[in-house]
């Protein structure tokens, strides 16, 4: 991790957020949400589960990442709970820039009910890390529980799964490499072999 802390000293310098750095510790357990800070995202949802994560494990940290109408409120939210320390909220950052802060998580969480194509889950798993999802059906032919990660119903059940992740680093450690296992699912190469049988079997079906 210390080569990742380096790339990501290396992009607060070059965006001018050096003292965000100070935050991240290299023995830090962090969970990772990227998406539109918009109430379709659920982020204070995340924010709200992570306080008993936090009052077990000081080094638990919530890294945001993303801008929107609701920033405001829910650094005030993090703020009125105690935990404003533990997120970090980075703002906007590019595209190109985001694979740096999966590589310093530990899990990426998501309570989002709009989802389509889960583009964050496939980052997620190509950067070998776990995914703790909310139950919808957006996630549920991709997080298997217990091999690349877990779905959640409440805010008390994505609580205990943090925890069960700080805690357990073996069962972190499968999780991250089937993560990597399941990246392989979301390759061009998978989906463009999968668009080709979808293809030929409609062709095999029309085909008088």
């Amino acid at each position: 991790m210390i080569k990742d802390l380096q790339e990501l000293g290396k992009w607060l310098n070059e965006n001018n957020q050096v003292d965000f750095g100070k935050n991240v510790k290299d023995d830090d357990f962090i969970s990772l949400s990227v998406s539109r800070l918009g109430k379709e995202k659920n982020v204070d949802f995340l924010i709200e589960s992570y306080v008993n994560v936090v009052k077990k494990h000081k080094n638990a940290k919530l890294l945001i990442i993303g801008t929107g109408p609701l920033e405001k409120e829910l650094k005030e939210l993090a703020k009125k709970l105690n935990i404003f320390d533990n997120c970090i909220f980075t703002g906007k950052v590019d595209y190109q820039d985001i694979p740096i802060f999966y590589n310093i998580s530990n899990v990426l969480l998501t309570a989002s009910h709009y989802e389509t194509q889960g583009l964050t889950l496939m980052e997620a798993f190509s950067s070998s890390k776990p995914v703790l999802c909310i139950n919808d059906e957006s996630f549920i032919d991709v997080v298997i529980n217990g091999y690349n990660g877990y779905i959640f119903k409440n805010k008390s059940e994505l609580t205990q799964l943090i925890l069960k992740l700080i805690e357990d680093k073996r069962l972190l450690e499968n999780l991250e490499n089937n993560a990597k296992i399941s990246s392989n699912n979301y390759s061009l190469s998978c989906f463009a072999s999968k668009v080709k049988d979808v293809y030929i079997k409609a062709l095999k079906e029309y085909t008088v």
